[in-house]
Formats: C-alpha cells, sequence, structure tokens
C-alpha cells in the first residue's frame, strides 16, 4: 500500500499534460515476468499481491493495457502514439504463472503474452503450463507466443560447429516451435518471439525478421517508432523492480529516438578492456542533447557528442561512450534525459551487451 500510495502522489505531483512548446514523443512500455509465486527465486518472481497491485495501478491511473499486436500497429501508424500505453509478458511459461495469476487475469482482463518453450514443456510437464492451461488463459486475454523450444543460449555454437550450420540450427528450432505453437492452439500464432536470456546478434536479428518475426530482449525502455523490430526492449518488473515507487519513473518512462550503431549485436570479443558505444540520436526539440545522463555498472559515464546534421524531423546527433572493463556475462548501458514538456517524465534507452569467458561462454 505504502508503493501505491507513493505512486498515486507522483502522479498528481507530475501531470500529463504538456508544457509550451515541443510535445514529448510517446511508445509502448512493456513489463516483464517470469515467475509468479513467493516459492520460486526472487530474482524472477513477483507475488501475486505485488502483481495485483501493478495491475489495480494501471486500472486506476489511466493506463492503456494493449496487446502486442496492437502496440505494433498504433507504433506504425502515421498518426501520433497515444500516451500511457502498456503492453504485459511473461517469459517461460511456468505453471505458477496459471495457478496464481489466474484469477488476476479473470478480473482485470487485460491482454498480455506468454512466451513458452514447447519442448521444455514436454520435457518438464510438473513446471510448465501445458496447452490446455494455455489455451484457458487464452479466454481471459494471453497471446501465446515463441521462446525457442528449449531456452538454449542462442549465440552460443556447438564444437566445431560453422556459422551456417549455427545459423541452420537457429532457424530450424525458431520455426520449430513455432509449428508446435500453431499445432497445440487454435490456428497461426503471432510471430512474436522473445529471446531466451534476452541474448542476439546480428545474425539472429536478421534471421527473425526473415521470416516475419518482432523479437523481445530483456534491456530496458520503451518501445518507440525507431526502434527496430528484433531488438524491442522490455522493463523488468519483478524482485526489487516491483516497487510501485520505483516502477512507476519506468511506467512514464518515453523511447529516446535513437540507434546503436556500435558495437554490432550485443555479443563483443573476450578479449575486449574497454568497449566503444557509438548511439546516433535524433533530438525531436523536447529534450537537451548535453542533458543526456548515461549509467554502467554502477557508474556514470562522460558521453561525447557531435551534432551530424539537422532535417525535418529533428537534430541528429552522434553520441560516444567508453565503458572500461565490461564483465564476463550479460551487462548494459541506461541512458535518459529529461522530457522539456512533459515534466517529471525521462526518455530511455539501453544498449545491451555480453562479453564470454576465453570458452566462448558465460553464466545464465
Amino acid at each position: 500500500m505504502r508503493c501505491l500510495l507513493l505512486g498515486v502522489i507522483w502522479l498528481m505531483c507530475f501531470p500529463f499534460s504538456p508544457s509550451e512548446g515541443h510535445a514529448a514523443q510517446h511508445g509502448v512500455v512493456i513489463l516483464q515476468y517470469h515467475h509468479v509465486g513467493d516459492d520460486t527465486p526472487r530474482v524472477t518472481s513477483v507475488t501475486a499481491d505485488e502483481l495485483e497491485a501493478h495491475f489495480q495501478f494501471l486500472a486506476d491511473n489511466g493506463f492503456k493495457v494493449v496487446s502486442l499486436a496492437e502496440a505494433k500497429q498504433l507504433l506504425a501508424s502515421s498518426e501520433p502514439v497515444p500516451d500511457k500505453l502498456v503492453a504485459i509478458t511473461f517469459d517461460d511459461g511456468w505453471r505458477n504463472v496459471y495457478d496464481n495469476g489466474r484469477d488476476i487475469f479473470k478480473d482485470f482482463g487485460f491482454p498480455f503474452t506468454i512466451f513458452v518453450n514447447p519442448k521444455l514443456m514436454e520435457e518438464t510437464p510438473r513446471l510448465y503450463m501445458d496447452w490446455e492451461q494455455l489455451a484457458e488463459l487464452e479466454n481471459y486475454g494471453a497471446t501465446i507466443a515463441n521462446h525457442s523450444n528449449s531456452h538454449a543460449h542462442m549465440t552460443w555454437r556447438e564444437h566445431g560447429e560453422t556459422k551456417q550450420e549455427w545459423l541452420e540450427r537457429q532457424k530450424f528450432d525458431i520455426l520449430n516451435a513455432q509449428q508446435r505453437l500453431d499445432k497445440a492452439l487454435t490456428g497461426e500464432q503471432p510471430r512474436q518471439f522473445a529471446y531466451p536470456y534476452g541474448e542476439y546478434n546480428a545474425q539472429l536479428s536478421e534471421l527473425l525478421a526473415e521470416h516475419d518475426f518482432i523479437a523481445f530482449g530483456q534491456h530496458s525502455g520503451p518501445w518507440g517508432p525507431d526502434t527496430p523490430l528484433t531488438e524491442i526492449p522490455r522493463f523488468p518488473a519483478s524482485a526489487q523492480y516491483a516497487d510501485l515507487a520505483t516502477l512507476v519513473t519506468k511506467l512514464l518512462s518515453l523511447p529516446l529516438p535513437a540507434t546503436t550503431t556500435a558495437p554490432v549485436g550485443m555479443v563483443i570479443a573476450h578479449e575486449s578492456e574497454t568497449v566503444e558505444v557509438e548511439i546516433e540520436v535524433r533530438n525531436t526539440g523536447d529534450f537537451s542533447i548535453t542533458g543526456l545522463n548515461c549509467f554502467y555498472q554502477g557508474d556514470r559515464l562522460t558521453p561525447e557528442w557531435r551534432k551530424l546534421d539537422a532535417t525535418d524531423d529533428g537534430e541528429h546527433w552522434q553520441v560516444n561512450l567508453e565503458l572500461q572493463q565490461p564483465p564476463i556475462g550479460r551487462s548494459r548501458v541506461n541512458c535518459t534525459v529529461p522530457s522539456q514538456s512533459a515534466k517529471g517524465r525521462f526518455y530511455w534507452y539501453s544498449v545491451p551487451l555480453v562479453r564470454p569467458n576465453e570458452q566462448g561462454r558465460w553464466p545464465d
């Protein structure tokens, strides 16, 4: 209750009506959940009470919950994107999502997406929902989507495997999982894919695009019109991120019009002692590029920027960041800048990275 009250106070203090000048550019905030329960790893869990509080907060404060398909349609439209759009996703299809979340889904009627691994469902049925339970949740707003067959690290190559053999293996895995979804559920399912562990590279992104998928990672930020459709970010809403006092800032975030031009893909070389990150930002006039704050591994970075050009859609800037001592495993750069028209709200952008060990591997 304390968190809910703090969130409401924030909303009261920072109204949504823009001030004079350039209006804020809106997008879709996607919340990512895994387990629903109090007896599962806290790092990937939200309790049923927390999930209900999140849903109640959205219902009470004028947010519109949309499906991923509707979000894609709204972002592709020539019309301005409406404000306060939220999408809800659950990764892995854990059985506790059905056991502890079903009544909440029924009560609120929000659309949501469950990304599942068909092979894991068959191999360990006691841990995961079955097709009948997933079909039941479709009646309460669920879309069932592709999370690969077995939740492996998709960028890893097997011993002696060529790049082409690796890519063919990933293609088979993705399309076979989609076929299982289509067969087990009613009709052809949407081509929506969540990368296991949020890990991808340029080849996987291209493969999914070639087969008409949109794909979702685990880096932070809202989904905006400039977001590549196979690199869509989501905000985690479990563990410490379940606190509404801080989650509300993310619910109110705005998509920074930006693309990462370097490095290409999130997997960097093991030998990397430093990493140069290059981001191209389009300033629509609602923020100051010099107000951009970027953080990595708890440290505040000092960006270097230069103006590229100015076009009808705004000024284009190149922002350069130098990262020191990237750790083995996954990490990310988070950049934010305050909106000038929507007081108390921030544009948000994230760059995901992963550095392998000498064997080309890293922890889950």
